[in-house]
């Protein structure tokens, strides 16, 4: 790993860590090891767990472990697993954790990973090179019923139905399998002013849809509030509106003392507050940081920490 890839709102996440020597913190989304780098520089004696399941993520790291050997651990596994993961390194409590959701620049410029609509490559998409399931065998056997929920539910896609009802067209004539592909079959259904920001829509949909990324990171939030040591922080960047809303209402639920119906005179859900919100609106790149770094853009930072808990 001779260049790391520019991590996003670097400073704005190291501060929100609140790193300190002697103390456990993980990096739940290792991707190109950005992010991890300066953690693992901003002390001389924290140690820090990195997750991720990618294989050229792994072989990324090690650089990391060959010059950290004993502050830097890699676990090849999904976050969602970040309870078990750490209990395989006899890990119980850390001190902070930090998700960059978006996916990393590597996987992006990488056509044959099928991310970008931009590329040509496999209609693949998978996070897990081992999984099974393709954006392929999406795209090529869902029904027009499923596809459109897919588009529209992950995607948030205004002509999820124009765009299912097409891929369905093409399909009968040919199979469907590179990104160039699927990207001119949203271009031909749509004008053309709209189409680009269709396709960066519908290959999101996908790829959520594929690696079941609202379910892990709902599991991951759960299991991160549980193992952080009181005082310890999660910082959570998200880079659209569904991941964001699934972050700001966890950490809404988990701040409330009581979710008892406002009629009920007094409290009998006995509700414990776990955390306390650090950032009441997100986080966002300031405008340099967009110029230098496009994925940057649409970035959002939450940051909650640990409460004591009697």
């Amino acid at each position: 790993m001779n260049e790391y890839h520019v991590p996003v709102l670097l400073s704005e996440c190291l501060e929100a860590l609140d790193l300190q020597d002697g103390k456990i913190y993980v990096d739940a989304t290792f991707g190109g090891g950005g992010h991890s780098a300066k953690i693992l520089e901003s002390g001389k004696d924290l140690k820090l767990f990195a997750f991720d399941q990618d294989p050229d993520s792994i072989e990324q790291s090690k650089v990391l472990t060959e010059k950290y050997p004993e502050r830097f651990v890699m676990i090849q596994d999904n976050f969602a697993n970040l309870r078990t993961g750490l209990a395989l390194e006899r890990v119980k409590k850390v001190d902070g954790i930090l998700f960059d959701l978006g996916v990393s620049s590597h996987q992006i410029n990488e056509a044959a990973r099928g991310f970008s609509f931009s590329g040509n490559g496999k209609l693949n998409m998978r996070m897990d090179k081992e999984s099974e399931l393709t954006a392929a065998d999406v795209v090529n056997t869902y029904s027009f019923e499923k596809l459109t929920k897919i588009f529209r539910e992950y995607g948030e896609e205004k002509e999820a139905a124009r765009i299912a009802r097409n891929i369905i067209l093409e399909r009968d004539k040919k199979e469907i399998k590179t990104t160039l592909q699927l990207s001119q079959i949203i271009e031909d259904c749509l004008i053309s002013h709209k189409s680009i920001k269709a396709k960066a829509r519908i290959f999101q949909a996908l790829r959520i849809y594929i690696n079941k990324e609202m379910d892990v990171l709902q599991t991951a939030l759960n299991d991160s509030v549980k193992i952080l040591n009181p005082g310890g922080r999660v910082a959570v960047i998200s880079y659209h509106s569904l991941e964001d809303r699934i972050v700001k209402n966890l950490f809404k639920y988990e701040e409330k003392s009581c979710i008892c119906p406002p009629e009920f005179p007094l409290c009998v859900c006995e509700k414990i507050s776990t955390l306390e919100i650090l950032s009441r609106k997100p986080i966002v790149p300031t405008e340099q940081e967009k110029e230098n770094n496009p994925r940057a853009r649409s970035a959002k930072l939450r940051i909650a920490q640990k409460r004591e808990v009697s």
